[in-house]
């Protein structure tokens, strides 16, 4: 009795292990798996009942190894229940998402005038129905959501620094808006629990993977991802989300980690890997490397049946991707004295595909959704991509 009595204290310590390192602070290994997200929410949703049944049936050992080997049972049961008990509150009081990152406390949006973010750090920029938003990529990356409304509209703007990506949702849902709470990270990825159903959400693609909504997808909206400045510059009305004063020692070291300035030590985090800006468009997905797209400053390509536009801007800090197409035809561009052209009219183009001189002044390229992110995050949700060769 007494050896059972241990095992199933040990059984025990295991169960809440596997519970805690399924869905916070995972090992490299284990997120590569496709079943992670079954494991964990598996775990999650079942730890109560592990937990209940295990109890009794330690009491039930114990009670019967007492006769045998009280000073053992005594031991074991302050070594083996310290253990658990510290597993216990590391899982669910110290690393775990929604204590590691709590939510936003105060919203403050500022005009370009009085607005106090330091216009060289990266953005996501929403525009709807002629209202603009920026949200500070270091303040989504602490938070990693942020719940809000542009032209009337809930929206839900997410980031993933795991995956280092942003994406904003629609989340008015069978009528309601939903609310999320995070629960960790699987497949390198952010997942979330809404408050309503419980179901889990990839930030990656808005599906719910687990629970009553699983198969649901969430609407994408639009937005674009450069440095406050480029927003600014293109859309000088807009508003930006200022610090949470509660936060701002957050924010600040996220900044530097973003531009490489900082690292995280932790032992679960592997290499950094590359990033690139990925689009799905024209039947075809494609990649691009950022750091040989700095460089190259602008390419043409071809995805499907969409001839593309791809650029850097001077400073490295913004991507852009346009369909080059002006009234049916695709244009060819180059790069000359720092000014892009196109070569059948020799007009003059701005990062922002906005024609400035030549005959074609006035023109638009359209802009295509595109997302900046590391390597690993962009094949594992889009297996199918290609890359581009520079």
């Amino acid at each position: 009795m007494t050896t059972l009595f241990f095992v199933i204290f040990l059984l025990l310590i295991l169960v809440e292990l596997i519970k805690g390192l399924s869905a916070n602070g995972t090992p490299p290994i284990l997120q590569k798996f496709a079943w992670q997200m079954d494991l964990a929410h598996f775990m999650w949703s079942n730890i109560r009942m592990f937990r209940i049944v295990l109890a009794i049936a330690l009491v039930v050992f114990a009670s019967q190894a007492m006769a045998v080997a009280p000073v053992a049972v005594v031991l074991g049961t302050l070594i083996m229940g310290a253990v658990w008990a510290g597993i216990y509150w590391v899982f669910n009081h110290f690393w775990v998402g929604k204590v590691k990152f709590l939510p936003i406390s105060q919203k403050v949006f500022l005009g370009a005038g009085e607005n106090k973010v330091d216009p060289q750090l990266l953005v996501v920029g929403v525009e709807r129905d002629g209202v603009q938003k920026a949200y500070p990529v270091n303040m989504l990356f602490y938070h990693h959501q942020i719940t809000d409304e542009i032209a009337g509209k809930p929206i839900w703007v997410t980031y993933c620094g795991l995956c280092r990506s942003g994406r904003v949702y629609d989340i008015e849902v069978d009528g309601g808006g939903l609310a999320f709470s995070l629960v960790g990270a699987i497949s390198f990825n952010a997942v979330f629990s809404d408050t309503r159903t419980g179901s889990w959400w990839r930030q990656e693609t808005g599906e719910a993977a687990k629970g009553p909504m699983q198969g649901r997808q969430l609407e994408d909206i639009a937005f674009e991802q450069m440095s406050l400045e480029n927003w600014l510059a293109k859309y000088p009305d807009s508003t930006v989300l200022q610090y949470d004063p509660a936060f701002v020692g957050k924010y600040n070291f996220l900044a530097k980690l973003l531009t490489y300035e900082a690292s995280l030590p932790g032992w679960h985090r592997q290499e950094t890997p590359p990033l690139v800006i990925g689009v799905e468009t024209g039947g075809g997905v494609r990649g691009y490397d950022w750091g040989e797209l700095q460089k190259a400053r602008m390419v043409m390509d071809q995805v499907g049946e969409t001839p593309l536009l791809v650029m850097s801007d001077a400073a490295g800090t913004s991507g852009f991707v346009y369909d080059r197409r002006i009234d049916g035809a695709a244009l060819e561009f180059e790069r000359a004295d720092d000014a892009l052209r196109d070569l059948g009219t020799g007009s003059v183009w701005d990062d922002f595909g906005r024609c400035v001189s030549g005959t074609l002044q006035g023109k638009q390229l359209g802009q295509l959704q595109s997302y900046q992110q590391f390597l690993r995050a962009w094949i594992t949700f889009h297996p199918e991509t290609t890359f581009y060769t520079f």
